[in-house]
């Protein structure tokens, strides 16, 4: 949740911008220490008090969630039961958003309920027996509840789609589907995204009545305030380059983003084994596990966090220094989410992207998208080859050579002992071989010259 904090009088903060709250609201605004709106809370609060249907584009770490929290929080009455359905990608992302609830809420008489898998269910159910105007919940969680019958949103006023363009790229399209057709037809859909792609305006198409539309992302994708440079790394090479890296800019907090919940486990080992203390977060991990990891994150007590693009969602940890792609995306969309992780509000940070001479036409994908090129950095000569940690796990070792080592020769290896040894062309340039540099350019811009071209020359 993201205030610009100050100490101010509680009886001023329900007036800013003309914007009248109640002295609950006001009170608890005032303890979190509000002091003015940011633009996205500007424009969208007004429309929502009026009772609009809204979509909103806006980057993470713009204070969305107070942006619809406030209003709806004003809005509920004491009748016990289910006003408010509020309906996020992942369980991390329904935690935020429900504590920022009752945080806002801490002197109404709004009871809020979060609901995700992975936990009991039983006491979810008696808390909703027990009344609460707002639910915030994951698609499966919220389809469980409904099929017990102990959900009802046949009588709710609100309905609030968080991360709407993530919730579809998940396949969550027909649980969403199947949630609204529960609802009624006359109710206020608040819409919150980053991207707006066709499936998200069909959606919106459907089930909203005449939407505000509240724009705050530029036609330039790039995130503001964040610093995007990518290395071009000899096939295999990629641990050690993050290891140097992680030495050189010594992250205050730093993220660390992997397509595959196998690749967080190893990498984080991998890290460990090397003198790098980290934390990996992804889908496997019991809830209790994860709550655990993301608090030790967020107090400072972990400085190094390794995740996947699904359990990284909900992530909302201010002054992350540095995020690091190991690995590309799936979804060059989700390039754009992960960036936005640094750089938040004000402050500055840095996104370092590590490809592989195969990965180089994805980059260009990414580029093609935010309608700007990275600048890329060279590396030195003479990186060490890292520690490889002792292969556990039964059966024959598949990652690592002899002795637990990776095989850094021109004939065997791979990639950090992760895939499949790469043929021997691309193997011959070193660290400072920018000669090689240039033939791996040639997948990515389809020219074999040394120079490397504008962006608006690829368009």
């Amino acid at each position: 949740m993201v205030f610009v904090a100050c100490v101010i009088n509680y009886s001023t903060v329900g007036d800013l911008l003309n914007l009248k709250f109640s002295e609950q609201i006001s009170r608890a605004l005032g303890e979190l220490g509000f002091r003015e709106m940011t633009e996205v809370q500007h424009q969208a609060i007004p429309f929502i008090q009026q009772g609009e249907d809204i979509i909103v584009q806006a980057r993470t770490g713009t204070g969305k969630t107070a942006a619809f929290a406030i209003p709806l929080l004003e809005m509920v009455d004491a009748r016990p039961s289910v006003q408010v359905l509020v309906l996020v990608p992942t369980r991390e992302l329904a935690i935020q958003v429900g504590n920022d609830f009752r945080r806002i809420g801490k002197y109404s008489s709004a009871r809020v309920l979060v609901a995700y898998g992975g936990t009991g269910i039983e006491s979810q159910i008696e808390r909703l027996h027990g009344g609460v105007q707002i639910v915030v919940g994951t698609p499966g969680r919220i389809m469980d509840l409904m099929e017990r019958r102990a959900l009802d949103i046949s009588r709710i006023g609100f309905f609030v789609l968080d991360e709407a363009d993530v919730m579809l790229a998940m396949g969550f399209i027909r649980d969403v589907e199947r949630i609204i057709a529960s609802m009624p037809h006359k109710k206020q859909v608040l819409m919150f995204c980053v991207d707006f792609p066709e499936e998200v305006i069909a959606l919106a198409k459907r089930h909203m009545r005449y939407p505000q539309h509240v724009k705050l992302i530029s036609s330039d994708k790039s995130a503001q305030g964040v610093k995007q440079v990518f290395y071009l790394v000899p096939s295999g090479r990629k641990l050690g380059v993050l290891l140097y890296l992680l030495n050189q800019v010594k992250p205050s907090r730093a993220l660390i983003f992997c397509k595959t919940k196998r690749r967080v486990d190893e990498l984080t080992r991998q890290l460990n084994f090397n003198g790098f203390p980290a934390k990996g977060i992804q889908g496997d991990l019991t809830q209790t596990q994860r709550t655990r990891t993301m608090q030790e994150f967020k107090d400072g007590l972990l400085n190094i966090l390794v995740a996947t693009d699904v359990a990284a969602r909900g992530i909302h940890v201010e002054k992350i220094s540095h995020v690091f792609n190991y690995e590309l995306p799936h979804d060059i969309n989700y390039y754009i989410h992960r960036i936005g992780r640094t750089g938040r509000m004000a402050d500055v940070g840095e996104a370092i992207t590590l490809c592989y001479s195969d990965e180089m036409g994805t980059l260009g994908q990414i580029e093609r998208l935010m309608g700007k090129t990275l600048e890329e950095k060279t590396l030195p000569q003479g990186i060490p080859a890292p520690k490889m940690p002792p292969y556990v796990g039964g059966g024959r070792p598949r990652h690592y050579g002899g002795g637990g080592r990776p095989n850094y020769s021109k004939r065997g290896g791979g990639r950090d002992g992760h895939g499949a040894a790469h043929s021997a062309d691309r193997r011959r340039s070193g660290f400072g071989d920018r000669g090689g540099s240039n033939r791996f350019r040639q997948s990515r811009f389809g020219s074999s010259g040394g120079r490397r071209p504008s962006f608006h020359s690829r368009r």
